[in-house]
């Protein structure tokens, strides 16, 4: 605490005469070692011996010592800070992500700098400006507004999140035509006739996510079944536009009898459905896809196909601590597999 720190800073200034806290010289001569041994304990370049780690970890406290986080950092050459860029933080899924990728870090002995750029490619570059020339040890990219080359030529490890640069850059994806798949198979299993299927404004060779629109489509007609993909700006987060756009395009199109959706349109298109009184899922069918929270809080359960916002966390923070490290990994497309959750609205 701050009163046992100023504690021990009287208690030290009286024995030496100085306003200096204790330094790692003084922890060395406590603890009968060299100062270097200290330095190894703090920095963790070598093993040393438990008696000797004891000594060094009591002296410590009894010298109340604090160690210098940006003096170990810049010995280190690391600043044990991971940065994420996010279109938005009140996306679900990027919140949720971030979650995990924030535990995940700090299992690590690192910490998250969050960034959210409104989806705005102006303010991502002024962040990745600040970010290349900032104390972060790496990047998580969630957006993707620039050219590949301004991603593949960043100048930092880098892992990108459903974005394809090239071969060099490390990318973690679900796997997006599986989950196109799952979702069309239900829908059959529904007998769905005419499937709508929100996607995104996106270039869709290296946006990743869109495999599962292409996968959709291409089951669903397979089957003779019809579709129908509506694009709209995907980072718009109010559930009433989501809610007013849905309740038109039923009342345009009433033979629409499936929907594929991000949780949130989803959401919303379930209620629409109801009000106009579809009965939900003998004549409507809606599958969520992501899975996250927003998934599980209406009046009914909806079938998702379920990303691993856990794994894909695990893997993003496990690959961009290889690369700091100044390890390529050898897998640098990463596809975590998504899975179907049986819901009430199929």
């Amino acid at each position: 605490s701050y009163y046992q720190n100023e504690k021990c800073f009287i208690e030290n200034r009286d024995r030496t005469g100085s306003e200096q806290m204790a330094s790692i010289r003084d922890v060395a001569k406590r603890a009968n070692v060299a100062a270097c041994t200290v330095s190894r304990v703090l920095n963790g370049t070598a093993n040393v011996a438990p008696e000797t780690r004891m000594k060094i970890e009591q002296a410590m406290k009894e010298l109340n010592y604090i160690p210098n986080e940006l003096a170990r950092s810049m010995f280190k050459q690391k600043a044990g800070i991971v940065a994420m860029l996010v279109p938005d933080i009140r996306h679900p899924y990027f919140s949720s992500l971030a979650r995990h990728i924030e535990d995940e870090l700090y299992k690590n002995d690192c910490k998250l700098m969050l960034c959210s750029t409104g989806d705005d490619p102006e303010r991502e570059k002024e962040y990745m400006k600040i970010l290349r020339s900032n104390i972060v040890d790496g990047v998580i990219m969630g957006v993707n507004n620039q050219k590949p080359e301004a991603y593949a030529e960043f100048g930092k490890p880098l892992v990108m999140l459903d974005y394809y640069v090239n071969d060099e850059v490390p990318v973690v994806v679900s796997d997006h035509e599986m989950g196109g798949r799952l979702a069309a198979e239900e829908f059959i299993r529904s007998g769905c006739r005419y499937v709508l299927h929100i996607g995104s404004e996106a270039d869709t060779d290296r946006v990743l996510s869109y495999k599962s629109h292409r996968a959709l489509r291409e089951t669903l007609e397979r089957e003779g079944i019809q579709t129908r993909e509506v694009d709209i700006k995907w980072n718009s987060f109010d559930f009433q536009n989501y809610f007013e756009m849905a309740s038109l395009i039923l009342k345009e199109n009433p033979e629409i009898d499936g929907i594929m959706a991000a949780d949130m349109p989803a959401s919303a298109f379930l209620k629409a459905a109801v009000k106009i009184g579809k009965k939900v899922p003998e004549e409507f069918a809606v599958i969520a896809y992501d899975g996250t929270y927003v998934s599980r809080t209406n009046i009914m359960e909806i079938t998702t196909i379920h990303q691993q916002l856990h794994e894909i966390g695990n893997r993003a923070v496990d690959t961009i601590l290889r690369l700091i490290d100044g390890e390529m990994p050898q897998e640098r497309y990463i596809t975590i597999p998504v899975e179907l959750k049986k819901g009430s609205t199929t």
